[in-house]
């Protein structure tokens, strides 16, 4: 019983959804849909708005900055910079194994260092040498690898594989795991890691885990 622009923003929102679907779109486009919306409505309307998707099956473009958005909505994540298309793919491959750095950057928290390959499966990050699978570089060739966060075991056993040694620096208590960043004496940035229970003095990072880019 009230006018539209008394409603509030999450149901605005659905106004607007509703008032672009009414005329059976074969094209949808949303930009930035959610904005302005507080984080429990964001992710009621987003689920909404994915479930309507697939209801009506319209072809729907996107257009977001918030990462979580993307991955949470799309069957296809197109990642854009300065005019260029960096990469296109699913969510997961788009996560777990970006095609540069800046796209790395971009989706997801994560840690980029520099490194060099040492030898076959080996990684030269200069405050320590790391397995981790090289493919075809050549001993020598500069490159970043890329960590993230859940992948970082805490207080692993002595001879665990890629185990270092540090201290844990700040933490985010998030309520079912706690995010911390993690210092190693020598690097350049610290490792931001998060589990249920912080490391305190030493972290592990499976070989299989860590991402190689080239550029």
């Amino acid at each position: 019983q009230r006018a539209v622009a008394q409603l509030s923003g999450g149901q605005q929102q659905r106004v607007a959804l509703a008032r672009a679907l009414a005329i059976d779109p074969r094209a949808l486009l949303l930009d930035e849909p959610l904005s302005a919306l507080d984080a429990g409505v964001r992710g009621h309307l987003r689920d909404q708005i994915r479930a309507i998707q697939q209801r009506f099956g319209a072809t729907t473009l996107l257009v977001t900055h918030d990462q979580e958005e993307a991955l949470a909505m799309a069957d296809r994540v197109a990642m854009l910079k300065d005019g260029r298309l960096l990469q296109i793919a699913t969510p997961r491959e788009i996560y777990e194994q970006p095609a540069s750095r800046a796209v790395a950057e971009f989706v997801g928290l994560s840690t980029i260092l520099p490194a060099k390959v040492a030898g076959l499966n080996k990684l030269d990050l200069g405050f320590a040498q790391l397995a981790a699978p090289t493919g075809m570089r050549a001993p020598g060739t500069a490159l970043h690898v890329l960590v993230r966060p859940e992948h970082i075991a805490p207080d692993p056993a002595p001879g665990t594989p890629n185990r270092i040694a540090g201290r844990c620096g700040a933490q985010r208590y998030l309520g079912s795991l706690t995010r911390y960043d993690f210092e190693v004496p020598g690097a350049a940035r610290p490792f931001l890691a998060e589990s249920a229970r912080p490391a305190t003095e030493a972290i592990a990072i499976a070989p299989e885990h860590l991402r190689l880019l080239d550029h």
